[in-house]
């Protein structure tokens, strides 16, 4: 296995999240195309992962790249939102570089992590607490733009109790998040200071 992972199907996929993803900031100020371009960019995620399984086409590579596609498609919309989105997409990439440096089986918790963290990681993110936390890391963002916007208030003429709920949703959902990207973070610096005292 060379060069030809670049065009696994899965990575091709993630090829066309960068496109959709970037198009969909390009349409900030349309609502309407934006959500759908963002919300189908955040669909393929679940889909590649299917994909890479279904054809056996996982690689290193694949699993790296998905999550560089996953910081990059929200740190977009997290810093075009607010001011301080900066301050999430700082803490996606940092957790992402203290994860990683785990190597490939980084969603393998150890027996002595939190339980918190083991009950999210379970199964590599595939337990109830997981999908909620990892769905809510991916929609959050999108459901804060379409409150901001107000999407589904002036398309659907949604009530602005059904957003709120959703925000407090996902909201409790991304904390979730947050606080296992908290440990893993602290988790990697131990080692970096373990590794010093060495």
């Amino acid at each position: 296995m060379g060069w030809e992972v670049l065009l696994f199907v899965p990575n091709v996929i993630g090829y066309i999240r960068i496109v959709l993803a970037s198009v969909a900031i390009v349409f900030f100020y349309h609502p309407v195309p934006c959500t759908i371009l963002y919300g189908i960019s955040i669909l393929l995620d679940g889909i590649d992962g299917y994909a890479a399984r279904k054809l056996n086409q996982t690689s290193a590579f694949g699993a790296w790249f998905d999550i560089v596609i996953d910081n990059f498609s929200r740190g977009l919309l997290w810093c075009l939102l607010y001011k301080w989105g900066y301050l999430v997409v700082f803490v996606e990439w940092v957790t992402f570089m203290s994860t990683h440096s785990r190597g490939s089986n980084w969603k393998m918790p150890e027996e002595n992590f939190p339980t918190l963290v083991q009950l999210v990681m379970a199964n590599g993110f595939k337990s109830p607490l997981g999908c909620y936390a990892v769905g809510s890391l991916h929609v959050l963002p999108l459901w804060m733009y379409m409150y901001e916007m107000r999407v589904l208030t002036l398309t659907l003429g949604a009530p602005d109790i059904f957003m709120y709920i959703g925000i407090a949703v996902f909201t409790i959902g991304r904390t979730i998040c947050l606080s296992v990207e908290v440990f893993y973070v602290y988790h990697y610096i131990k080692h970096l200071v373990d590794c010093h005292e060495k």
